[in-house]
């Protein structure tokens, strides 16, 4: 059985609209991914189309020329929402939710088949509504933002390199 490509075919328009969405938001043209993926311009642009071969090593180098989330797009077939992943390019929101399972399940291995379907739902309910009532007062916080420079609206280039590297270790 091959796993070396995800299987996007009924969803590959989101993964497309997506990329294109990223690329454009980070003004790039189509050439200057192409060859920072180190691959030939009609290979990519057939790749961003959602004609190419769409497995997680390219969607992952695609995230890497274009400094986006690379979890984020993976996610965006399954929530049917290619805004989602451009939403996530800045913040790097799934790379960041992945990396703190990865560090749970690091911690509590096997242990965690112990937890209750309810704990978790509740647990992230309010995870998720604390981040929620951070955006509640967009106001506040760009004026807080603007006058000390303090917070961040993107984090930049949130290197997934230790992400990989822990995993394997």
């Amino acid at each position: 059985m091959k796993f070396s490509s995800v299987e996007y075919a009924d969803d590959g328009d989101i993964l497309s609209r997506a990329m294109r969405g990223i690329r454009r938001k980070r003004g790039l043209t189509a050439a200057e991914v192409a060859r920072r993926m180190d691959m030939a311009l009609r290979t990519y642009q057939l790749f961003e189309a959602g004609n190419g071969e769409l497995s997680v090593r390219r969607i992952m180098a695609f995230a890497d020329a274009t400094d986006a989330d690379p979890l984020a797009l993976m996610m965006a077939p399954l929530l049917g929402s290619a805004e989602f992943a451009i939403d996530c390019a800045d913040t790097k929101l799934m790379t960041i939710l992945g990396m703190n399972l990865q560090d749970f399940y690091d911690r509590h291995g096997g242990d965690i088949n112990y937890l209750d379907a309810p704990q978790i739902i509740t647990t992230f309910e309010s995870v998720f509504r604390s981040l929620g009532g951070k955006l509640g007062d967009h106001e506040a916080f760009m004026r807080k933002w603007l006058e000390g420079r303090t917070g961040a609206i993107g984090l930049g280039r949130l290197s997934l390199r230790g992400f990989a590297r822990r995993r394997r270790g």
